[in-house]
């Protein structure tokens, strides 16, 4: 597709659903072992599935959710959207903390921990409530929300709407993903977070490729995730097929299961064998097995900002559309993303327009 009107729209939907489809791929084989997926399932991933759990004594498989229905990196990747059009316009920690339930239903242990703490620091104490005309920033503010919670990918499955609205702006996106990220986790998580807002940013740009989507990403990554990207990305340039690019990894880079850096590095290897293409990198993501749901999600949000809505199965769509229960429709969280970009637009146009003359 040529760069014309509406090009920007098109790549929106694409990340949006990119990610979401990637999830609900990687979910019903979340943390299992390709074995178990062959013996399941009668080879790799290849298509939604159904979510089966083995809850018979006899060992059979049971279906407890139908294929297409995503999960809690879905649920935070639409509540971080729905801060965005709620405001209209880019956001920080405050407005997405805004948005964040300490009894979220689809918040796991250590993401639960940051919840409960702004909650307990921002309703009981605030200053007023106490009598004082101040409370320490560090009490109250949601960027600090995330403090002393150990790494996992809570920040960067949900961070990749942060670089939509700032397309062909890897830094900026860098930036202001890592603050938003803070609500929930800091440093290493929220550095891996802002590398992934990174890779959408630069994914927004007409002409690009999979190949410089990875070099935005190493620009912004601190020292030791810039070395675990690089050498990630020489064990995909190594590998002929996705097996190989997994046993190298596993041989050599494997650190936790929730690790942010192995997602985000895996994502990026699989963008990078999958040249690029939303289905081909989606399916290594999944395939290379792990906690592949939020590897999936950033590869999916990656590889479906790069391609739009041209390079993902209309079947895939309607799937996890008709799926979505509760949750707000991609199409509709895309037409919000895709108004508060026109209005930061608008916003730089008023301040180029105030202060070139002062130049």
């Amino acid at each position: 597709m040529e760069a014309s009107a509406g090009w920007l729209k098109d790549r929106i939907r694409g990340s949006l659903y990119g990610g979401a489809i990637g999830d609900a791929l990687g979910g019903p084989v979340e943390g299992w072992q390709p074995e178990t997926v062959e013996q399941v399932h009668g080879g790799p991933v290849t298509d939604l599935l159904p979510y089966l759990h083995n809850k018979d004594p006899d060992g059979e498989y049971k279906s407890v959710a139908p294929a297409g229905r995503t999960t809690d990196d879905t649920h935070f990747k639409n509540l971080l959207c729905q801060a965005i059009v709620s405001k209209g316009a880019r956001v920080d920690a405050e407005d997405f903390a805004r948005e964040l339930k300490p009894n979220d239903s689809h918040a796991y242990l250590m993401m639960r921990m940051a919840l409960l703490k702004l909650e307990a620091f921002r309703k009981p104490y605030q200053a007023r409530n106490m009598g004082q005309p101040h409370m320490p920033l560090a009490d109250t503010a949601a960027h600090h929300g995330g403090r002393g919670l150990p790494p996992a990918n809570g920040a960067v499955m949900m961070i990749s709407p942060v670089g939509l609205l700032y397309p062909g702006q890897p830094h900026e996106a860098f930036l202001a993903a890592y603050e938003i990220s803070c609500a929930i986790q800091q440093g290493y998580a929220a550095d891996m977070a802002g590398v992934v807002a990174a890779g959408v940013a630069a994914a927004l740009v007409p002409g690009t490729n999979e190949s410089s989507v990875v070099d935005a990403m190493q620009s912004v990554a601190p020292q030791s995730a810039g070395a675990l990207l690089n050498r990630t990305r020489e064990l995909a340039a190594q590998s002929s097929e996705l097996e190989q690019f997994r046993r190298l990894y596993q041989e050599e880079l494997l650190i936790h299961f929730l690790d942010p850096g192995e997602t985000v590095a895996v994502a990026a290897g699989c963008l990078l064998m999958g040249e690029g293409r939303f289905e081909a990198t989606t399916l290594n993501a999944v395939n290379f097995g792990r906690d592949c749901d939020s590897i999936a999600t950033v590869a999916g949000a990656l590889s479906g900002a790069l391609e739009g809505m041209d390079g993902i199965r209309p079947a895939w769509v309607e799937t996890v559309d008709a799926q979505r229960g509760d949750e707000p429709s991609q199409d509709e969280l895309a037409t919000g993303l895709y108004e508060a970009l026109r209005a930061e637009f608008e916003t730089a146009r008023q301040w180029l327009d105030r202060y070139t003359p002062l130049l």
